[in-house]
């Protein structure tokens, strides 16, 4: 989920705010993105999408030299292993980049080292799946993300109260994965794969909008982490959706 964190408990306004004034001045008058000036808005929003561009062409990338390149596909293969490193690696640079957030250029390069081993980790898993098989699961992903995201960006629902609901939802998720590992019934695992679907997609319209309407400007990394993370973790799900169709 997104996080929040506000500079200021209690915030008056006061007079109007010069124009040589810095971001962080000019937040003082505003406890969120969308309160903030439409300048600090749009220079927000910029560095969230572009950092998930580049995020996101720089895993396909990797996953795709995975799942095209036969030597690349074989050896990630044969050391599934290093996922494991990988997830481990991955814990620790979110922490560290979760400490050092608000750090340039330093939170960037623990942003590309993050993005680097997620990128691996989806390469190993979409090694293991046909070719035509990932793409057209990529393709609906990339439909499903741009039609939510248009949704989100045009409703006027609030859905910035699903955190709760969502959290909870997320857990249910990953104890249910965790017994359908002991238990592997294909109902069961349909079920789930089904659930992380609806779950995820419903993480981007609640990310979507805390990122528009309460994330503090200062607040990027981990914006973009989070619907970096929810847009993965959908790609999977539907993987997953689309080989049992075919």
């Amino acid at each position: 989920m997104a996080s929040t964190v506000p500079l200021m408990d209690d915030i008056e306004i006061g007079d109007d705010v010069d124009d040589t004034t810095s971001i962080k001045d000019d937040f003082a008058y505003h406890n969120n993105v969308a309160g903030a000036p439409k300048k600090i808005r749009m220079g927000f929003l910029r560095k969230v999408y572009g950092l998930l561009v580049v995020q996101l062409v720089l895993t396909t990338l990797i996953a795709g030299v995975c799942l095209f390149t036969p030597a690349v596909k074989t050896a990630v293969q044969a050391n599934s292993w290093l996922v494991m490193v990988a997830f481990i690696l991955s814990i620790g640079i979110l922490l560290a980049l979760h400490v050092n957030r608000h750090k340039t250029p330093l939170n960037l390069i623990l942003l590309a080292a993050f993005t680097v081993v997620e990128a691996y980790t989806v390469g190993v898993i979409v090694s293991f799946f046909d070719k035509l098989v990932v793409i057209e699961a990529f393709f609906i992903t990339a439909t499903v993300v741009v039609g939510l995201t248009l949704f989100t960006f045009n409703t006027s629902k609030d859905f910035t109260k699903w955190g709760s609901a969502l959290f909870i939802g997320l857990w249910v998720l990953i104890i249910g994965g965790t017994l359908n590992l002991f238990m592997g019934g294909t109902g069961f695992d349909l079920l789930m794969t089904i659930g992380g679907t609806i779950l995820f997609s419903a993480f981007i319209v609640f990310d979507t909008q805390m990122i528009m309407e309460k994330v503090s400007p200062e607040e990027y990394i981990s914006a973009t982490i989070n619907l970096y993370l929810d847009i993965i973790n959908l790609f999977i799900e539907i993987l997953k959706l689309v080989q049992r169709g075919n």
